[in-house]
């Protein structure tokens, strides 16, 4: 019986009590074939350049400003490529840099130009240069489900039928002045992709910024988008512009937002996507994407739970699956309000993404600390906040856009890149401490994996096994507030050596009878030759 025979959607099943869930999902999954385990195996169709990637996310309104305007720019991106590099990120997100009226950008008036707040197409064109020479790829948003309402075509259209571009859109009355929008929105008109035009227009934008030049070099271009409400448009308008792009450029990246907990619905997106984020994930480790304290990282989920999403990699997606972890990001609380502040709990959480197979995104002030998050009358703009470069929140390029009494983060809170760069015991050096150990032990980015059974005693620790021909690494992780010990070596062990190397700790200690003691929220890293 193939998955869309199965009765139950996953994300009914994660409603149930725990254990109940888990035989539930476990009699689904064994109603699909298995895929391999081998992760490398799995991502054999995502571009080689983003097997081993690290995905770095920028609101460039609120990251660096180069003309003191108090407006994040392109040039002030180029201004911090060094800082990125430092960080081992090599992969940059671009959220909307496209012209639009609003502030985040996801409304757009202009496909062929850059947003006039952050620069110009010079400058875009300067970024992906320096961007490329230090060997960071760059991949852009693509916003295609929705326009703005003061784009051209749209203004044409409203309210005259007569319009060339009336079928452009999806009308709710015959007058054409009530109309299909994103979540009600009524700044943000639906596109009908089911109009040849249009599929023609969206696939002309991808091009362009491929090959920005038009002189057939598309290297000089983006490096691919992240495809922006990604399940609202029709799989073949994807496959479309798929088959363009890849045409063009058959290393460009495919990234898709499929906003959806059920793993079941997500599958069937990787036939146009090289990769997707991996929602359900999140959905796990951090909760709902606009309360605080109900995830994985906070303590209040069982990691067991992550098994169901272990085995929906291996049962449900196809061969060439790449998936994106993430814990944070524009659309949802900051990682450090999830955790209530606790800077520890921000670590474990850390070395959580960072280790998982797959590839890790960071949302940009993640890798400090910055809090951030909705409700209390704060809308989105609160998650996403001026990057805090200084101490102060005071110095050149710090952006000065958006700063109400009631915001999320404050001068002299001790999260800044200022305080926190020299600091071997910062946030920010502890992610650059993990990026670092992927770069230089391939088994936390290819090779096998397998969930470490830990004792029921245990609650709260995840443990995993990360291995390849040379090296077996153990990530061990406590999200419980109480001690807990845990055997080194079990039934799931791959074959290793005897002598352990502590790649990074965070109040754990190995025993010398190969028993792990973990501290309350600490985290460990530990390596064995094969």
């Amino acid at each position: 019986m193939g998955t869309s025979g199965l009765p139950i959607e996953r994300g009914d099943v994660m409603r149930l009590p725990g254990y109940i869930a888990i035989v539930l999902l476990a009699l689904m999954l064994s109603l699909v074939p298995a895929a391999p385990r081998s992760y490398a195996a799995i991502r054999s169709d995502a571009p080689e350049w983003f097997d081993d990637a690290v995905v770095y996310e920028i609101f460039v309104r609120s990251f660096y400003d180069s003309d003191g305007d108090g407006i994040g720019d392109l040039r002030g991106v180029i201004e911090q490529l060094d800082y990125v590099e430092s960080l081992g990120a090599d992969v940059i997100w671009l959220m909307p840099v496209l012209e639009g009226p609003t502030y985040h950008g996801y409304e757009v008036t202009d496909y062929y130009a850059i947003e006039a707040d952050y620069g110009t197409e010079e400058d875009f064109l300067a970024l992906l240069d320096a961007a490329h020479s230090r060997g960071i790829r760059v991949i852009m948003d693509f916003v295609i489900y929705h326009v703005s309402s003061r784009h051209p075509f749209f203004t044409d259209a409203y309210g005259n039928p007569d319009s060339r571009y009336s079928d452009w859109f999806i009308w709710r009355d015959e007058a054409h002045t009530s109309y299909e929008t994103f979540m009600g929105v009524q700044t943000m008109p639906r596109l009908n992709h089911e109009n040849p035009e249009v599929l023609a227009y969206v696939t002309d934008v991808a091009l362009h910024w491929l090959d920005p030049n038009g002189d057939g070099s598309p290297y000089d271009g983006v490096d691919g988008f992240r495809c922006d409400v990604a399940i609202g448009v029709p799989h073949e308008t994807w496959a479309h512009i798929r088959d363009a792009v890849k045409a063009l450029r058959p290393d460009a990246l495919m990234l898709g937002e499929v906003w959806t907990t059920s793993a079941l619905e997500m599958a069937p997106f990787f036939a146009e996507f090289d990769a997707l984020f991996d929602f359900p994930l999140y959905s796990v480790a951090s909760g709902a994407n606009d309360r605080n304290g109900d995830g994985l990282i906070s303590g209040r989920r069982d990691p067991r739970s992550l098994e169901l999403e272990f085995a929906s990699w291996e049962s449900l997606y196809p061969s060439g699956a790449g998936l994106v972890h993430f814990l944070s990001n524009h659309d949802t609380n900051r990682i450090m309000s999830e955790v209530g502040g606790d800077v520890s709990r921000a670590k474990a959480a850390a070395v959580f993404v960072l280790t998982l197979p797959g590839t890790p995104m960071i949302y940009y002030g993640e890798e400090i600390g910055m809090c951030g998050e909705v409700g209390r009358g704060r809308g989105d703009e609160y998650r996403r906040e001026p990057m805090d470069w200084y101490a102060s929140e005071s110095g050149p390029g710090m952006t000065t856009w958006f700063r109400p009494d009631d915001r999320c983060n404050a001068p002299f809170d001790g999260i800044s890149v200022e305080e926190e760069d020299g600091d071997p015991d910062s946030l920010l050096s502890l992610y650059r401490t993990v990026i670092a150990l992927r770069r230089t032990h391939p088994a936390l980015v290819g090779g096998e994996y397998a969930i470490h059974r830990v004792p029921r005693e245990a609650r709260g620790v995840w443990a995993l096994w990360r291995w390849d021909d040379e090296e077996a690494v153990l990530i061990a992780i406590n999200f419980d507030d109480e001690m807990h010990a845990i055997p080194t070596d079990g039934d799931d062990s791959p074959p290793h050596g005897r002598e352990v190397e502590v790649l990074l700790s965070l109040g754990a200690e190995v025993g010398p009878d190969g028993v792990l003691t973990l501290a309350p929220t600490g985290a460990v890293i530990l390596q064995w030759d094969r």
